[in-house]
C-alpha cells in the first residue's frame, strides 16, 4: 500500500475528474513496471472521488513480462474508490496498419468558442476549468443556449491553462474532461461514470489535443459514450468507452 496525494486542481463541485483518476492509476502502474508504456486502463468507479489530498494505492502484480498487467486499488479513509486492471509494455511492431478513426473537421483553436456560462473557471468549485484550457466547437457551444443537437456529440481542444505541453498524463484523462456530451441534445442532469476502458497509442505528442465524445444510446437511464482523442498532428492518442448513469436534474413539483 502506497499513499498518494490526489490534486485539486483537478476537481468540479469538488468531485475529482474520473480521467484524471485514470491517469493517475495509469502512471502509478507505470512507475511500478520501471516506466513501460501504459497500453489499456479498465477502471470500476465504486465511490464518490471527494477533494484532493492524501489516498491509498494498492497495487496488485498480475503478470510482469513484455505486456505487464496489474491490478490496482485507490482508497481513501477505507473505502474503494475504484479499482481498474492496467496493461502495460511494448508491443511487438508490425508494418500492418487500420485507422478508420477519421479525426473530425474542427475549427482552429483561436476560432473555437472559449468558456460556456456557468461553465468556467470563474464559477464557483469549478478548479478544473482554471487547471485546463477548452476551446469547444462553437456548434456545440450553441446547443447549450439554443436549439439542441439532433445527436449528442462534443469536440474540444483541450491543452493545460498555464502553458504547460502537452504530455501523456493529459492524453489519459482528457477523454472525460468535456461537459457531459448529453446536455447538448438538453438531456440535463448529471452524468457520473460507472465504468470505462480506455487504450492509449504511445509515442510523442504535440498539443493541444482535440477530443471528440459522443454518446450514441440513452436507455433507462444508462448511458454508453464512445470518446477519441488526437494530437496536433492528426495522430489518435487515446480511444475510450464508458458506461454512465443520467441523474435526472431536481425540477421541483408545481406549487399546489
Amino acid at each position: 500500500m502506497t499513499q498518494i496525494h490526489l490534486d485539486e486542481s483537478w476537481t468540479i463541485t469538488g468531485h475529482l475528474n474520473g480521467g484524471y483518476l485514470a491517469a493517475v492509476v495509469a502512471e502509478a502502474v507505470s512507475a511500478h513496471f520501471d516506466g513501460a508504456a501504459p497500453l489499456t486502463v479498465s477502471l470500476h468507479y465504486l465511490a464518490a472521488a471527494r477533494g484532493g489530498g492524501p489516498a491509498d494505492l494498492e497495487i496488485e502484480e498480475l503478470r510482469r513480462r513484455r505486456i505487464s498487467t496489474a491490478r490496482v486499488r485507490l482508497l481513501r479513509d477505507g473505502t474503494t474508490l475504484l479499482e481498474a486492471l492496467v496493461t502495460t509494455g511494448t508491443p511487438k511492431a508490425s508494418d500492418r496498419t487500420l485507422d478508420d478513426s477519421v479525426r473530425p473537421a474542427m475549427p482552429t483553436w483561436e476560432a473555437c468558442a472559449g468558456a460556456l456560462e456557468g461553465w468556467s473557471g470563474d464559477a464557483v468549485g469549478m478548479n478544473l476549468l482554471r487547471h485546463l484550457e477548452m476551446r469547444l466547437e462553437p456548434v456545440f457551444a450553441a446547443s447549450f443556449t439554443g436549439a439542441p443537437s439532433p445527436t449528442a456529440v462534443a469536440r474540444s481542444w483541450v491543452a493545460y491553462a498555464d502553458g504547460s505541453p502537452a504530455d501523456r498524463f493529459l492524453a489519459l484523462a482528457a477523454w472525460d474532461v468535456l461537459p457531459p456530451i448529453l446536455w447538448a441534445a438538453h438531456v440535463w442532469g448529471h452524468v457520473p461514470t460507472v465504468s470505462a476502458q480506455l487504450v492509449l497509442y504511445p509515442g510523442d505528442l504535440v498539443g493541444p489535443l482535440l477530443v471528440e465524445a459522443r454518446t450514441e444510446t440513452l436507455v433507462d437511464g444508462i448511458a454508453d459514450e464512445i470518446a477519441r482523442v488526437w494530437d496536433s498532428t492528426g495522430r489518435l492518442v487515446v480511444s475510450s468507452r464508458q458506461t454512465a448513469l443520467l441523474a435526472p436534474a431536481y425540477v421541483p413539483p408545481p406549487e399546489a
